[in-house]
């Protein structure tokens, strides 16, 4: 077994990936949306660029709408602006932070001032994302894209209900170093795809909030190989931790 990562990129043809997802595109929004735009959540990085440009090949930039959404002062906004003025789609800007203010007031006025985790307060501003983008997105009568990977999924890094959510998934099979060469075949510039992954709602990148590379988590998923057993075991130990992330909704069958 290839135990290298680049060589294992470098066997696949990734031009041929993009054009099987454009496809893709095509065919699901054709019976599911014929008319309907594309919306996507756009933070400046691979994920949501990649997808942008994937649904402007597929869809045409006029069937391409892209939200941008701080929360507040985001030292990032600028990238995201340039990917929307590069890919030429429409765009709106909608500040989400006095929605995530709200949301934190009333919880704890609700709970006689309830002392938020840091898990709590991480999710509220991604929930609040999702629903600005479905409440953009049915404006226009849109189909909300989901821009998680296979990287992210796998490690569970993700909000239920919200950048977990969507209506369609481009990238879910793929690995963030496979987006990256997906971004490159599509001829993205290199400040899109090569954007250090970060959430753009803390100071932390997506690598210091897991421990481990992306290198290191694409390497184990794509060949099984993991040269560091302390990392590997942080790997599975997250992807054993949010397999239900993953998996529908369990459902309750009466027997009669």
């Amino acid at each position: 077994m290839n135990r290298n990562l680049s060589d294992y990129l470098e066997k696949r043809d990734y031009e041929k990936t993009a054009q099987e997802c454009i496809l893709w595109i095509q065919e699901w929004f054709a019976e599911n949306g014929p008319e309907s735009p594309a919306v996507i959540g756009i933070s400046g990085g691979k994920d949501s660029s990649t997808v942008a440009a994937l649904c402007v090949k597929a869809l045409g930039k006029d069937r391409v709408f892209g939200v941008l959404m701080p929360d507040g002062v985001q030292k990032d906004i600028d990238a995201s602006r340039r990917v929307v003025e590069h890919l030429g789609i429409r765009s709106a800007v909608v500040d989400i932070h006095s929605s995530v203010e709200a949301v934190k007031a009333s919880v704890a006025g609700g709970m006689e001032n309830a002392a938020f985790n840091t898990q709590s307060l991480t999710n509220i501003p991604p929930r609040i994302r999702m629903t600005t983008l479905y409440a953009v997105s049915q404006t226009m009568n849109g189909r909300v894209s989901n821009n998680c990977n296979r990287s992210e999924n796998y490690v569970g890094y993700s909000t239920i209900f919200g950048d977990a959510a969507g209506d369609f998934s481009p990238l879910a099979n793929l690995t963030v170093a496979e987006v990256k060469e997906v971004g490159k075949a599509l001829g993205l510039p290199r400040e899109f795809v090569e954007k250090v992954p970060a959430d753009g709602l803390s100071d932390k990148t997506d690598e210091d909030a897991f421990g481990f590379t992306y290198e290191q988590l694409d390497t184990l998923i794509l060949t099984g190989f993991c040269e560091d057993q302390e990392v590997r075991e942080k790997i599975e130990k997250r992807h054993a931790a949010n397999l239900f992330k993953l998996r529908p909704m369990p459902e309750f069958h009466p027997e009669s």
